[in-house]
């Protein structure tokens, strides 16, 4: 949610939409967080990197060790997409 607040206030348009249900297919929760976001030439593989930081001074946690920590637990998966208007990051809770 951090990352979405400061890439949208870089925007002309802020937009953060944040959905939150429930998926009775396949037990699980879903989090998307999508907002709007000025470089549109962002790679969504390059920011899981290591050391990867767009902020300055590297300050923040980084999406590596984001995927870490979420590497560590196998009910958890991250998705991340973009189009040309929001970027998207989407985390599914699977319960036992």
């Amino acid at each position: 949610m951090d990352n979405a607040i400061e890439a949208t206030m870089e925007c002309d348009e802020k937009i953060i939409n944040v959905t939150i249900r429930r998926d009775f297919r396949a037990p699980r929760q879903v989090l998307i967080i999508e907002n709007t976001y000025k470089d549109k030439n962002i790679d969504t593989e390059k920011i899981y990197e290591k050391g990867f930081s767009s902020k300055k001074h590297n300050t923040g946690l980084g999406l590596w060790e984001v995927r870490q920590i979420l590497s560590k637990h196998n009910n958890l998966n991250l998705f991340t997409s973009k189009d040309d208007v929001f970027f998207r990051q989407q985390l599914e809770i699977y319960f036992n």
